[in-house]
């Protein structure tokens, strides 16, 4: 039976070798790409069947080799003590260690996988062999920052303690479920008959967090128990944590010299350059990307005038800057809850029912603090000579500037500029859940049956996210230069940031409406499955298997924001109708009630908070800004009452689905498939030739729904059938040396995003956006090759080579670029007062493209050093290297005739490696493992038609786990995370590299005891 996984993260697994094959042939019957076990393969492991026992660390790393070498597929496993033991925060960070993964870090744990060079739309996860989802959010500095609205699964959301194995298959059979181009991930968690008999334990950690100076608890159990023929399991584990993210941020780069129309102009004609440059008359544009023609005049309201030689140094083709660079920090306050369950019955050797649930509360309260420069990022926005506030960057003028020779700005001092002062709280929820219950059923000698129904779904509840912000307004003197220091770039503000006196909130004299966002989300994926499989042995060598599955998902986004505008002209409404047709009703109070307002708060300080101790550890340069001011949003929601979704005193906080109407939208997914599949065992000479081929049929039926208008929803079907072959072939060169083979047509369905048949609108002032969904995209399709050469030389220790090809025959893409509002053909009913059709905002739209290659080669290692003297025979190696080259088509733009360009694959590191040293004794256990991943592409283009994108750079995350056993029940334990406080770095530009973000989290350390009954 399977060997027990401890829930509580040491519960020692004490076996003799024959128990460790035990648990890789359980680990091989529960998973899906189960392998029928040869005569050779069983004489080959026991003949190292020796009276030896072999405990913690060390056995489970054997169990693990033992699944993989009996498998038919091409597996990895991750088992028992393996995950438990080692210094792992949740599950992602557990994966990473398999050859060909790659994870997502987003404020410090990790949150998303990538499997050869395919991200987690790519890549199936299920929980005890039922597909599922779970979503939450994360931060705005990191590539995976905002809800997860994909079919990716947030590994973020459990504790790696639950599960007794992982189960990574990269190679498809029949049998197998489809909807993976990548891999399929199977978590397992633990049964009652893995160990029968009474068990339980308990583990109890503190956690410190070195970047914020804060401590929180991390404990688990297990309870689990048989009776003859019955038992129940359950284990619970949970968990604090409050972290800090400190960073520095550039949402993109863009060419500022047309790009949302420039700076002011200058004082006099420029000769070298043709047109007239004069402040406020029609500047002609100098490259041909950003339109062509004159720019509009009359928008540089204040009538200051740049400097000639930096205007002239800007306003030339190839030229970037920054968009929104500026300071962040987000406190994150954590509690994740896991529970598990299990019931077993089995009443005969012929007849076994289990019953399994997952159960995961992950609740995050988040504080973003920021301080942006905001003009660069705007245009005129609907400003007038009347109304000059926010007009942005048009308004601003260029005074000093230094440009390399790559076209990139790295030094600039503007005036007249905009500083935002943010702060946004976020309260989330995501309770994720599986429960299953799965027969397996002994026909006769020969005919057996297998039934699985469950289902699984994820909830994300977000109830409010506010983001509140002060303005300075036209400030000079601000100063960016990253000449030192590229990653920590010196900013000076050009005013004391610290002063709430130096800021404005509301402005009744201009008609300012003060910068308040309010936003509730959420977002639900729920599963239905129901399966059935029949096996037949048809003699020793071969065995026919068929079956069916059904899958029943559902998702549903529904998202409402603040109905009225952060800014512009007064909006009025009536104390009874908060319509916005209401706005000029008589009677009407403002949308923010400045009179009530001041009257009550005639100062900010109560309302505000100063942000201290900014950048501890990011080594800023000397003077940097270290504190700012900021509204403090809880303060605002308790006196203003902002969370009422109503008109209250101080003006109109309803919330409506206008500018969120992409984010309102589901989809239907009904998918129908059967198979069949042969398995086969044959001896060729003494050589064993074992493997299965097949082919499956699925049939998806899909339906897409999403907002037109305010008013009008539209739903459109789309259908497709695949039929997918698939062989894997082990062929034995001799007992100890296996040569595998596997071929499989695969397919992953459109991402949930990219299906909307509405689109998506952002009206928010400096971030206008619109996405246009495609509810008729084709899905993902590839060829997989695989094949690879493993070394078995003697238990626990293996050498493996693994070369693979995936042949992407369809992808699709998101395309953005810059376009009048009316081209989306959304209604311009949606849009603020102040825009039209014309208004120029980024649109995103979706296309299928005609795919690409990624091909690679993994090297994997397990050593025990046992053959050193004395006590360094307690020393072991585990590792693995992964190298993966990668080409895809890309548009450049959204146009039908936009030009294109190859590249490597979104998130692909051409080069990974993972390393585990591990000592391991009847007492002491010590392990240090290293994950390293090269530079990768994040988005591409960075801009529209420029063959160039954003990038992070390499990263290598040290971590090291310690325990020692005082009695054969009591272990002290302590984990040391993120030892090097590796950073969150990446950059805009192959050749430019500007840097988009550089931010760290800081070290965390977990110090307890584990006790076992």
């Amino acid at each position: 039976m399977m060997a027990p996984m401890n829930p509580v993260s040491r519960l020692r697994l004490a076996q003799v070798s024959s128990a460790t094959l035990a648990v890789a042939l359980a680990v091989a019957a529960a998973s899906p790409v189960a392998a029928q076990t040869k005569p050779a393969a069983d004489a080959a492991v026991n003949e190292e069947a020796e009276a030896i026992v072999v405990q913690g660390f060390r056995a489970s790393l054997e169990s693990a080799v033992a699944a993989k070498r009996l498998s038919n597929n091409i597996v990895d496993v991750i088992k028992a003590d393996d995950i438990a033991s080692m210094p792992d925060a949740n599950l992602a960070e557990s994966i990473q260690r398999i050859p060909g993964v790659s994870i997502q870090r987003d404020a410090g744990e990790g949150r998303n996988v990538t499997v050869r060079g395919l991200g987690g739309d790519f890549v199936r996860t299920t929980l005890n062999g039922i597909e599922a989802f779970s979503a939450t959010t994360g931060s705005t500095l990191g590539v995976v920052a905002g809800i997860n609205r994909t079919r990716g699964f947030d590994f973020s959301t459990f504790a790696s303690e639950l599960f007794n194995a992982i189960t990574v298959s990269k190679s498809q059979s029949a049998e197998m479920d489809e909807g993976s181009l990548a891999a399929t991930i199977d978590l397992q968690t633990a049964k009652p008959f893995d160990k029968p008999g009474f068990r339980a334990a308990i583990s109890a950690q503190g956690a410190y967090y070195d970047n914020n100076r804060t401590a929180a608890p991390r404990l688990a159990g297990l309870l689990s128990n048989t009776w003859g023929d019955f038992g129940v399991l359950v284990s619970a584990a949970y968990s604090k944590r409050k972290a800090q993210e400190d960073g520095y941020s550039d949402t993109s780069q863009s060419d500022y010299s047309d790009a949302l129309n420039g700076f002011c102009g200058t004082a006099a004609d420029i000769a070298s350059q043709a047109g007239s440059q004069v402040v406020n008359t029609a500047i002609p544009f100098v490259n041909p990307l950003a339109g062509t023609g004159n720019r509009p005049a009359n928008q540089c309201f204040s009538g200051r005038p740049s400097d000639a030689t930096a205007y002239a140094a800007i306003n030339q083709p190839n030229v970037f800057l920054p968009r929104n660079p500026g300071l962040g920090r987000f406190n994150l306050d954590q509690e994740r809850i896991g529970l598990t369950g299990a019931i077993q019955y089995q009443p005969s050797d012929a007849t076994h029912i289990t019953i399994d649930g997952v159960f995961s509360q992950f609740r995050q309260d988040r504080t973003d603090y920021a301080l942006s420069l905001a003009s660069n990022n705007r245009n005129v926005n609907g400003a007038s000579a009347a109304f000059p506030l926010f007009a942005g960057r048009v308004d601003s003028q260029i005074m000093e500037v230094n440009v390399l020779p790559t076209g990139q700005v790295d030094y600039m001092k503007l005036n007249n500029v905009d500083i935002k002062h943010i702060q946004e709280r976020t309260k989330s929820t995501t309770r994720t859940y599986e429960l299953a219950l799965h027969l397996e059923q002994t026909l006769t000698d020969r005919l057996s049956f297998d039934g699985k129904v469950g289902f699984a779904g994820s909830d994300y509840n977000q109830p409010y996210t506010v983001l509140m912000s002060y303005d300075g307004f036209n400030k000079d003197g601000y100063v960016w230069d990253s000449r030192e220091d590229p990653r920590r770039p010196f900013i000076n503000y050009g005013y004391d940031v610290t002063n709430v006196n130096n800021v404005t909130f509301t402005n009744a004299g201009t008609g300012l409406t003060p910068d308040i966002r309010i936003t509730r989300a959420r977002v639900k994926n729920y599963m239905k499955t129901a399966a059935g499989n029949f096996k037949f042995e048809l003699n020793d060598q071969f065995t026919l298997k068929a079956g069916v599955m059904y899958k029943d998902f559902t998702f549903r986004s529904e998202q409402t924001q603040r109905l009225f505008g952060n800014n512009g002209p007064p909006c009025t409404v009536s104390s009874t109708n908060t319509n916005a047709a209401a706005c000029t009703a008589a009677g009407a109070y403002p949308t923010f009630n400045f009179a009530q307002f001041a009257a009550d708060f005639p100062t900010l300080g109560g309302l505000s908070e100063t942000l201290t101790g900014f950048g501890n550890q990011l080594g800023l340069p000397a003077g940097s800004v270290t504190s700012w001011v900021v509204p403090n949003v809880a303060a605002y929601i308790d006196k203003l009452n902002l969370l009422c979704n109503c008109a209250n005193k101080y003006g109109d906080f309803t919330l409506a689905i206008n500018s969120a109407l992409g984010n309102n939208r589901s989809v239907s997914e009904k998918d129908l498939s059967f198979y069949g599949q042969t398995d086969f065992d044959i001896d060729l000479g003494g050589h064993a030739l074992r493997g299965n081929f097949g082919l499956r049929y699925v049939r998806t039926r899909v339906a897409s729904t999403g907002f037109t208008s305010l008013t009008s929803q539209i739903t459109v079907p789309n259908s497709y059938t695949d039929l997918l072959p698939s062989a894997n072939v082990s062929y034995e060169i001799r007992s100890d040396l296996l040569l595998r083979g596997a071929f499989a047509k695969v397919m992953a369905r459109p991402g949930l995003g990219s299906l909307n048949p509405g689109g998506s609108l952002n009206t928010n002032f400096g971030a206008q956006s619109a996405a246009i969904g495609n509810p008729l995209l084709a899905p993902y399709r590839a060829k997989n090759y695989d094949l690879s050469l493993e070394w078995y030389p003697r238990r626990g220790m293996f050498y493996a080579v693994t070369l693979f090809y995936k042949d992407v025959g369809s992808t699709i893409q998101s395309l953005a670029a810059q376009e009048p509002f009316g081209n989306t053909g959304l209604p311009v009913s949606l849009l603020p007062t102040g825009q039209d059709a014309s208004t120029i905002y980024i649109v995103t739209r979706f296309r299928n493209t005609s795919g690409g290659y990624i091909k690679g080669l993994e090297l994997s290692m397990q050593q025990p050093l046992d053959f050193l003297p004395g006590p360094l025979s307690h020393l072991g190696v585990a590792a693995n290297y992964t190298y993966v080259k990668s080409r895809v088509l890309y548009f450049l733009s959204s146009g039908l005739t936009a030009t294109t360009t190859r590249d490597q694959f979104i998130n692909v590191s051409p080069h990974s490696v993972n390393a585990t040293v591990f000592y391991d004794d009847d007492k002491f256990s010590a392990r240090v493992s290293v994950a390293y991943r090269d530079a990768y592409l994040t988005a591409l283009p960075f801009r529209a038609e420029v063959p160039d994108g954003n990038y992070s750079y390499a990263t290598t995350n040290v971590d090291a786990a310690l325990s020692y056993r005082l009695t054969p029940r009591l272990q002290l334990t302590a984990d040391l995370l993120n030892l090097t406080n590796q950073a969150s770095d990446q950059f805009s530009g192959a050749v430019r590299q500007s840097q988009r973000v550089f931010s760290t989290t800081g070290r965390q350390f977990f110090v307890g005891a584990s006790y076992t009954f």
